[in-house]
């Protein structure tokens, strides 16, 4: 196999640093510790006002298709932006509604795309992608949720879990599987008689999750997008998992500067506690963490753009290393906090809730690692 190599820069332009420095500058603002409390106890779990700024600041269609309302960037701004957006936690549906944009985009033919996906990329509409199934299966050969062919269209029926965003969702994209074994995804605007939406009640309240019960659905031959269901949303779910990355990268860097604020600030022995070893070596562990974590998401991300037969591998090592770096950048927070850190005014915690929604959604580390696994013996066999 021909390996393809990345850019020395990854493919990071002025204008991508720019776009990263104003959306930091943005949601510095928009986006304080208090405000992301005030989100996760309010009932839709967002700001609509927020969204819709950010559909004007053209975020929702970064990574987009231009003739579709999108910029067009590619994977790497988008890494950038979604970094900062991990760095401060933003309570929106964007996670959500990327998804269902790389689905439409990938998999929807030039009418469906024209449909839905300006609306998207302008932060008009909200949309989803059911990819998780009871027991937390979500890649293609694990699909049970049944479409059934009828006159005109399809019947379908099944359940899908942890939902994102669908509570608050106007389209929905869910993969089903029809009779000759293949996996079609189909688009459904919401509310669709026959959907049922059930809020979840789940870890992180930054990002809510909802379980979909199809019960009988039916929707028209439109409805299907495309034919090759199962390649489309294998690489649909690799570009999520390199966005989470991209995000757990941002957020570990988010909880270390919150954790370094307070090291210098609490003073104990007449002493700030981050003149102590005990305190400093933790930290720098957590740093050198963070830069490892950023560069694979970047890398990652750049394989997308500029090398795709290796982004697989380069997305599940970046999944599994970012995920291992916020989860271990959590906990030392709430460690050096003290006894502050077990409670509900620190604000640790949200990271670390953040951490256990990021961590598993795609798969962790372990699954990701035992992926790589298999094709690293499987071509060695070859």
């Amino acid at each position: 196999m021909i390996r393809l190599e990345l850019p020395g820069d990854f493919g990071v332009t002025e204008e991508h640093l720019l776009l990263r420095d104003e959306a930091r500058r943005f949601l510095d603002e928009r986006c304080s510790p208090s405000e992301v409390r005030r989100l996760a106890e309010s009932p839709e779990g967002h700001d609509p006002a927020l969204w819709k700024e950010m559909g004007r600041l053209g975020w929702a269609g970064l990574a987009l298709p231009e003739e579709h309302g999108g910029a067009g960037l590619g994977h790497v701004p988008l890494a950038l932006l979604l970094e900062e957006m991990g760095r401060r936690l933003v309570p929106s549906p964007f996670f959500a509604c990327l998804l269902a944009g790389f689905a439409l985009a990938r998999a929807g033919d030039r009418s469906q795309r024209e449909r839905w996906l300006n609306p998207i990329a302008a932060g008009e509409t909200i949309a989803t992608l059911a990819f998780t199934e009871p027991g937390g299966a979500f890649e293609p050969e694990h699909l049970t949720a049944q479409a059934e062919p009828v006159s005109g269209g399809f019947v379908l029926r099944g359940r899908k879990t942890h939902v994102p965003a669908a509570a608050v969702a106007g389209l929905l994209v869910a993969p089903f599987r029809v009779p000759s074994g293949e996996v079609a995804l189909f688009a459904l605007e919401l509310p669709t008689p026959g959907v049922t939406i059930e809020p979840e009640t789940g870890v992180d309240a930054t990002r809510r999750t909802a379980r979909v019960s199809f019960d009988g659905v039916r929707v028209a031959s439109e409805a299907r997008l495309g034919e090759d269901g199962a390649t489309a949303l294998a690489d649909v779910l690799l570009r999520g998992a390199a966005a989470l990355a991209a995000e757990m990268a941002g957020g570990a860097d988010g909880v270390l500067e919150l954790t370094r604020q307070y090291a210098i600030q609490r003073v104990q022995f007449g002493r700030p506690i981050g003149a102590f070893q005990a305190v400093k070596h933790p930290l720098v562990d957590t740093m050198i963490g963070v830069e490892l974590a950023r560069t694979q998401a970047l890398a990652a991300a750049a394989a997308l753009d500029h090398a795709p037969p290796q982004a697989e591998s380069y997305t599940r090592m970046a999944k599994a290393l970012a995920g291992e770096v916020f989860a271990a950048a959590t906990r030392r927070a709430v460690q050096l906090h003290g006894g502050y850190g077990f409670t509900w005014e620190c604000d640790a915690h949200l990271y670390l809730r953040r951490a256990l929604w990021t961590c598993a959604v795609l798969g962790d580390a372990l699954h990701h690692r035992q992926k790589l696994a298999q094709a690293l013996f499987s071509a060695n066999a070859e």
